[in-house]
């Protein structure tokens, strides 16, 4: 093989990678965007938290202990754990929090208390976007965003999955 052919099947590697996943620039309006465009609230006046939830691995209750966590929001993601923590957007601003196990029959989720209504703020601190949860106006977690990656969806034809990438401030 030619150096010249070398080149060109690097290129085109790089070029599908880039093409499968891209960063968001990260700064409040985007985020919000990201997140509404996520939302499948089908009736207005209902809830539905099984629609379209962005999700992490709850195994040894890993979303309150850890240090980093990463949420994805489409059903084409693999699970490859029981536990799981669902954020349900119902507003791009906020979320029903689910504490769900998808490996007991039938499955469950666990939502309905008070507590489990979120808002959420972003700020900006010292050139990081900072995600802040708050309950019944109190601050209850406390993010640094690390990347917001968009996915081509692997179901949908034209739509996009994302990959939201945290870090806990303590």
């Amino acid at each position: 093989m030619k150096f010249s052919e070398k080149i060109i099947i690097i290129f085109v590697i790089h070029l599908s990678i880039f093409s499968f996943c891209q960063s968001v620039k990260l700064n409040k309006e985007n985020v919000l965007k990201v997140f509404k465009s996520t939302i499948k609230q089908p009736n207005k006046k209902l809830i539905d938290t099984s629609s379209n939830p962005w999700f992490t691995d709850n195994t040894e209750n890993k979303y309150y202990t850890s240090e980093f966590i990463e949420f994805k929001n489409a059903r084409s993601f693999k699970r490859d754990y029981c536990k799981i923590i669902n954020w349900n957007f119902h507003k791009n601003d906020a979320f029903i929090l689910g504490d769900a196990n998808y490996c007991s029959e039938p499955p469950t989720q666990k939502v309905s208390k008070a507590e489990n209504y979120i808002e959420i703020k972003l700020s900006n601190e010292k050139d990081n976007l900072i995600l802040q949860l708050f309950n019944q106006k109190k601050l209850i977690d406390k993010f640094r965003i690390i990347e917001l990656q968009k996915v081509d969806s692997k179901y949908e034809k034209n739509e996009f999955d994302f990959i939201l990438k945290l870090q806990r401030i303590k």
